[in-house]
């Protein structure tokens, strides 16, 4: 009967080591996935604050006479209000014909002056900052600034 004991005693124990393999396994595979659901998060966060902030360069009413001011060599810095961590440069790509617009125009009267807008992150979150790049066709005349 002691015999028997001792068997049933190691059947246990080794049972126990499996359950208690599998429940740290569980454990370890829940906590990356809690990690994963909070890197998705901030990268999702990330992305709305980058899409806030062209939001609000591009509703800017002095985004036009940034654009104005740009010369061919040189380019600009905008900041952003609501998202201090979102850097926006400008970049002139050059005057031309209007490619955009659908509105008849004289030749040579009016021309647009294309500019890149580049806007990155610079904050100190887990996951990697987000760029984005946008162009803008400004419309003018073209003997104003010839």
């Amino acid at each position: 009967m002691k015999n028997q004991q001792g068997i049933t005693l190691f059947i246990v124990i080794i049972i126990l080591v499996v359950v208690t393999s599998l429940a740290a396994a569980v454990i370890t595979e829940t906590r990356l996935g809690q990690n994963a659901i909070g890197l998705t998060q901030e990268k999702l966060a990330n992305e709305q604050e980058l899409l806030g902030g062209f939001s609000e360069v591009m509703s800017n009413p002095n985004l036009i006479n940034d654009i104005m001011e740009l010369t061919a060599t040189a380019s600009s810095a905008l900041s952003v209000i609501q998202s201090p961590g979102i850097i926006v440069g400008l970049t002139q790509r050059g005057e031309g014909y209007c490619k955009r617009s659908a509105k008849a125009s004289s030749v040579e009267l009016i021309s647009c002056r294309f500019v890149k807008m580049d806007f990155s992150q610079n904050n100190t979150r887990r996951v990697q900052g987000l760029a984005m790049t946008a162009g803008v066709e400004q419309p003018l005349l073209a003997a104003q600034n010839k």
